[in-house]
């Protein structure tokens, strides 16, 4: 690991709003900072679009730092994985939410779109519609995973605030450390739908990082011209 440059007298805002600016990089995804100190960065850990240059972002990175925070960083801490646009499930969509009658009972049934690709996956209604909706959509998304299910739905919420009903999913990603999730959206057609939608409203902005962090065939590099 590279020795990092002496920045005297900088003053770097809190590690959570050096990431948020880092992600309006354009090919930026996700961003993760390791520091040790509260005066400089030990490491960045970008996820980025393969559509632009790594030495792009990298050089954008460091000029983003420079102007913003007035801090200079040694290239070599900034490491870098670029994932295939069709691997990356950036935004899962909603294709349908349907009520399916079988002989042995109803069930729902949950499609999830991610450009020409499709992940369905059906759960009992039980007593309940909308945790089933919330149960197959997790199922769903698991099955973007190879091995394992790291996804769990911890529970669902109907709620009305003022006038309007609204959905809330907890949902966990259980990887060596749990990663605790929220997704809330408004009751628009049916409560069913609404838990689905919730449920991608808790997952969608890390789909793209889980997946990543399990893609064999990942590019890195943490080299410049």
């Amino acid at each position: 690991m590279a020795k990092p440059i002496p920045n005297p007298n900088v003053s770097l805002p809190d590690t959570l709003s050096i990431e948020e600016a880092l992600r309006t990089i354009p090919g930026v995804r996700n961003v993760r900072i390791v520091r040790s100190l509260a005066y400089d960065l030990d490491e960045i850990h970008v996820l980025a679009s393969p559509r632009r240059s790594p030495k792009k972002i990298v050089r954008d990175i460091e000029t983003l730092l420079m102007v913003e925070y007035d801090y200079r960083i040694d290239y070599r801490r900034i490491s870098l994985v670029q994932v295939d646009d069709s691997l990356a499930a950036e935004r899962l969509t909603l294709g349908r939410v349907e009520a399916i009658h079988q002989p042995d009972g109803i069930f729902i049934e949950v499609e999830l779109l991610n450009g020409q690709q499709s992940y369905a996956a059906r759960m009992p209604v039980g007593n309940d519609a909308a945790l089933a909706a919330a149960r197959a959509t997790i199922q769903a998304l698991n099955s973007l995973f190879t091995g394992t299910t790291p996804l769990r739905l911890s529970g669902t919420l109907l709620s009305t605030i003022g006038n309007r009903e609204i959905v809330t999913a907890y949902v966990t990603f259980q990887d060596g450390v749990i990663e605790h999730l929220l997704g809330s959206t408004f009751v628009r057609g049916s409560v069913p739908e609404a838990a689905a939608r919730a449920v991608l409203a808790a997952t969608n902005r890390r789909m793209a990082s889980w997946i990543a962090e399990r893609q064999p065939s990942l590019r890195r590099t943490a080299a410049r011209a």
